[in-house]
């Protein structure tokens, strides 16, 4: 019924986010549980929608005469040490998570809701984006957090070059985008209700584009490389009051980043195949700590239906399964992200799931 709520609030309010905030979690538009689960290495791999948000040019994968549409698709995360508190709070509510978040200062909670319907044919894919993320940390005199509501759609176009071993993807993206940031004292936030609460929040539209690449060598394991420039010069929002009326301000701009990837695909028997990913993220921040760079990957694939991932994300180590057929998918993964500052190391522990239903 958690799960059930926060779906529902995902679509009535279209919610988003990018990164955490003074604790520098660094996480993406969008994270798939099977790229979590192999600890978010992909950009070498993406196939399907998911290729919108991790590297366009793989939906020049699809195969030719394979369609894929998702009607449903609902997925969400959350922090361990969050299921507690929501359960004792009986709801999942920012406003109403802010006491919960005074009372147990010092505790890092996240989590997130989202649907993306998507439509993909080879060469092309095109995904309605509604998410909801919360991120927040309290001292029990202020709360850090960032809470941010996207509502938008997405697409990319990707296309083959020299005989399949080269391939160039464009990911065009328009979203509206509903953000609370910032560090806010409890004192003030206590002088708040439902009707007022939204006066703390900076909406904004903007559109963005990232570019990808491909490159398979026609060699045993057929070993790729992936680049992916997001969010290119930076995707910056113009004021807007289309999700909350009560709004004020700009939010804050998404930073382009730029990721490379590195794959490989033994084949163990006609039913088992596999994937071995490294990547190394966020080129561009040469000041990061270099275990906030580095992701390792492996899945396990069994008759295109049950999948099995491994990995370590920052050095943690993730992991998940999924089950794949006609009419739909389930997917289950636990993952942890550093949420340290500077070379400081924080695991925050977390578990993800997605559901389709699709054909």
């Amino acid at each position: 019924m958690i799960f059930l709520k926060v779906y529902v609030l995902a679509l009535l309010f279209s919610p988003l986010i990018q990164s955490a905030f003074s604790l520098s979690e660094l996480t993406d538009l969008y994270q798939s549980p099977q790229g979590l689960g192999m600890g978010n290495a992909l950009t070498a791999d993406a196939s399907g929608y998911q290729s919108i948000y991790y590297n366009p040019a793989g939906v020049a994968n699809q195969f030719k005469r394979k369609w894929e549409v998702n009607l449903l698709d609902l997925q969400g995360g959350m922090g361990l040490n969050t299921v507690a508190r929501i359960w004792k709070n009986q709801s999942f509510g920012p406003y109403r998570m802010f006491g919960e978040l005074k009372q147990n200062p010092g505790n890092y909670y996240f989590l997130n809701a989202a649907s993306l319907p998507s439509f993909t044919m080879r060469g092309f894919s095109i995904s309605l984006i509604g998410s909801y993320q919360f991120a927040g940390q309290s001292d029990g005199v202020s709360l850090d957090t960032d809470l941010r509501q996207d509502a938008g759609i997405a697409f990319a176009l990707g296309r083959n070059f020299a005989g399949n071993l080269f391939k160039l993807g464009f990911t065009g993206k328009a979203l509206i985008r509903n953000q609370m940031k910032g560090i806010f004292s409890h004192d003030s936030l206590a002088t708040l209700n439902d009707s007022t609460f939204p006066s703390l929040f900076k909406e904004g539209w903007g559109v963005g584009f990232d570019l990808g690449i491909l490159v398979t060598l026609p060699e045993k394991f057929l070993p790729t490389l992936g680049v992916v420039w997001k969010d290119v010069f930076g995707t910056q929002f113009h004021a807007s009051n289309i999700l909350n009326s009560q709004a004020n301000g700009v939010p804050d701009a998404i930073s382009q980043s730029i990721n490379a990837g590195l794959s490989f695909h033994p084949i163990f028997s006609p039913k088992v195949k596999s994937t071995i990913a490294i990547e190394y993220k966020h080129l561009e921040l040469t000041t990061l700590p270099f275990r906030k760079h580095l992701h390792l990957g492996i899945q396990l694939e069994h008759i295109r239906e049950l999948y099995f991932w491994a990995g370590l994300y920052q050095f943690y180590l993730t992991g998940g399964v999924g089950y794949r057929v006609k009419g739909g998918n389930l997917e289950l993964t636990t993952y942890a992200v550093d949420v340290g500052e500077g070379d400081s190391n924080r695991e925050n522990r977390r578990f993800a799931f997605r559901y389709t239903i699709s054909f």
